[in-house]
C-alpha cells in the first residue's frame, strides 16, 4: 500500500486530537449512505411498481396482436404458419382469439363483459393465464370442452374477473347468462357455468374480462371458423416493438405490441422515475457538502502534519491523494452501509405492507425489486460524489507551503 492510501486510513480514525473531526465522518459517512438508500429503495419500487403492471397486462394480453377487427381473419391456422416460419425462432407460440363484448345477467342484475375466447393449449404458450386464475383446473375445463365439445355437458364453461363476478353477485359453480349478439334471436339468453375466477389484481381486466373456449366463443358469436386475431408469445418481450415493426411491412393484419396498449401509463411511469430519481438525488448533493466540509476541517487540522510530508519530500500530487483517499473512504463505507440500509428497508416494506395503495394504482401492495444493477449503479454514483467532494479541499491543502503548518498560518 502506499504511504498517501495509510495516511488517509490513519486520519479517518479516532485520536486524542481529532475526535471533532471523526464525529464529522461519521456524519458523512450517514449522510451519503440515507442518500444512497433512499435512492434505491425509490428505484426498486418504481421497476417493482413498471414490472408488476406489465405482467398484469400481459396476463390478458399477449405480447403482440394481429388481428382484423371487425370482420375477423377466415384463414387464421395459415396465417399462424407463414408467421411461424418467418419468426419462428423468436416466439414462444401463437394462438388464435375471439374478442367481442356482450352483456352478463344474473338474478337481475346486469353488466357488460368482455369476452375472450382462447384455444386452451396453444394460449398457454403464447401467454399462460394459470397464475391469474383460480382454481387452476378451470382451465381444464376448458381444455375438455374445446377437445371434446359435443361430450361437454351444458352449460359450457367460462371464467369471468373476480371484479365482475362480485358485480353480479355470483360464484364458482354457479351460471350466469350471456345475452346473443346475433340480430336474429336480439335479447335471447345463452347460460353458461362459471367454473374459475380471474384475479389479476388489474381492475380494468379483473372488472370486464370473460374468458372461454374458443370453439364456444365461435358459436355464441355466430362466426363460424374465424377468429378476430392472434395472440403472438415472444422470447423477448423487450423486442415485441422490433419485431411488430417488422410484421407491420410483411403482413396485411394490423399488428399491434404490448406497449401501445399501455403508452401513456407507462411513459408517465418513465417521467416519474426520472422525476423522483432527481429529488431523491438532492439528498446525495447534500451530503456531499457534508463531506466537502469534513475534508476543509480535515485540511485545516492536518496543516501541520502536511507541512511535515512536504518537508520528507512529498508532492503536490501526493498531497492530494491523502485527502482523494479520504473521500473514496467514506464513499466506499457510505455506499456499502447505504445498500445494505436500502436491503433492510425494502425487505421490512415487503414483509409487514404497511402501506396501502389507492385503486388508482391498479396494485394492492407496495411491489418492490431487488436488482444488483441498481443496488451497485447507485452505491457507484455515491462513492463517485464522495470522490469529487475531495477534489477542491485536496487541491487547496496541495497548495500550502511549507512553513504553513510551523507558522499556525
Amino acid at each position: 500500500m502506499s504511504a498517501p492510501f495509510l495516511i488517509a486510513a490513519r486520519y479517518l480514525l479516532a485520536t486524542r486530537s481529532s475526535r471533532f473531526l471523526t464525529w464529522m465522518t461519521v456524519l458523512s459517512i450517514s449522510g451519503i449512505s440515507i442518500g444512497i438508500a433512499a435512492m434505491i429503495v425509490v428505484l426498486s419500487v418504481i421497476d417493482g411498481f413498471e414490472i408488476e403492471l406489465r405482467n398484469r397486462f400481459l396476463a390478458a394480453n399477449a405480447h403482440i396482436l394481429a388481428f382484423q377487427f371487425p370482420s375477423g381473419i377466415d384463414s387464421g391456422d395459415d396465417w399462424s404458419k407463414v408467421i411461424e416460419k418467418d419468426f419462428g425462432p423468436e416466439l414462444t407460440g401463437i394462438s388464435p382469439f375471439v374478442h367481442s363484448e356482450t352483456m352478463a345477467t344474473k338474478d337481475g342484475l346486469m353488466h357488460s363483459i368482455l369476452i375472450r375466447g382462447i384455444h386452451p393449449i396453444l394460449r398457454k404458450k403464447a401467454q399462460d393465464l394459470t397464475p391469474w386464475v383460480e382454481p387452476k383446473s378451470a382451465l381444464d375445463e376448458l381444455t375438455k370442452s374445446f377437445e371434446h365439445p359435443d361430450q361437454y355437458p351444458s352449460p359450457k364453461p367460462i371464467i369471468i374477473g373476480v371484479g365482475l363476478l362480485s358485480l353480479l353477485q355470483s360464484k364458482v359453480g354457479e351460471s350466469i347468462k350471456l345475452v346473443t349478439p346475433d340480430s336474429k334471436s336480439l335479447g335471447e339468453m345463452r347460460e353458461f357455468r362459471v367454473v374459475g375466477v380471474y384475479d389479476s389484481g388489474n381492475r380494468h381486466y379483473d372488472d370486464k374480462l370473460g374468458i372461454m373456449a374458443l370453439n364456444d366463443s365461435q358459436d355464441f358469436f355466430g362466426m363460424e371458423n374465424r377468429v378476430h386475431g392472434l395472440e403472438i408469445g415472444l422470447k423477448r418481450p423487450a423486442d415485441s416493438q422490433i419485431i411488430a415493426d417488422k410484421m407491420k411491412g410483411k403482413y396485411s393484419l394490423t399488428i399491434k405490441e404490448w406497449q401501445s396498449f399501455n403508452r401513456q401509463m407507462f411513459e408517465a411511469m418513465e417521467m416519474e422515475r426520472a422525476v423522483i430519481g432527481l429529488i431523491v438525488a438532492l439528498v446525495g448533493f447534500v451530503a456531499s457538502f457534508n463531506i466537502l466540509t469534513t475534508l476543509f476541517v480535515s485540511v485545516t487540522q492536518k496543516q501541520r502534519s502536511i507541512s511535515i510530508l512536504k518537508a520528507l519530500g512529498g508532492t503536490n500530487w501526493d498531497i492530494q491523494k491523502v485527502f482523494l483517499y479520504q473521500g473514496l473512504f467514506i464513499g466506499i463505507f457510505g455506499g456499502t452501509l447505504g445498500a445494505l440500509l436500502a436491503f433492510i428497508i425494502s425487505k421490512f416494506l415487503e414483509r409487514y405492507e404497511f402501506i396501502a395503495l389507492p385503486d388508482l394504482y391498479l396494485l394492492a401492495r407496495l411491489p418492490i425489486t431487488y436488482h444488483a444493477t441498481v443496488y451497485g449503479y447507485v452505491a457507484l454514483a455515491g462513492c463517485a460524489i464522495c470522490v469529487l467532494a475531495g477534489v477542491y479541499p485536496a487541491w487547496v491543502a496541495s497548495r500550502s507551503n511549507i512553513i504553513d503548518g510551523f507558522t499556525g498560518r
